[in-house]
């Protein structure tokens, strides 16, 4: 099986969107698989960095602001639409 990075591909998908609409999406939407992925992995890197807890979060800092997360359970796990 190839390497899935969960924030490559979502960071990935917001930068190709910026550059084929010159601005940032207003949501990504992820499948339920893909959303545990980056909430669990938003968790530790608060931990890590001795933030507060965040238990779901909503919301995605990138480098292009905040972008609200949404989930879809149609979609495949390794979906990622910026809308």
């Amino acid at each position: 099986m190839d390497w899935f990075d969960a924030f490559e591909e979502v960071f990935a998908s917001v930068d190709a969107y910026v550059r084929d609409h010159g601005h940032a999406p207003h949501e990504i939407v992820v499948s339920p698989t893909l959303y545990t992925w980056l909430a669990d992995l938003l968790r530790e890197e608060s931990v890590l960095h001795g933030s507060d807890f965040v238990s779901d979060p909503l919301m995605l800092n990138t480098p292009h602001g905040s972008i609200r997360i949404v989930i879809d359970e149609m979609m495949n796990p390794f979906e990622v639409h910026p809308q």
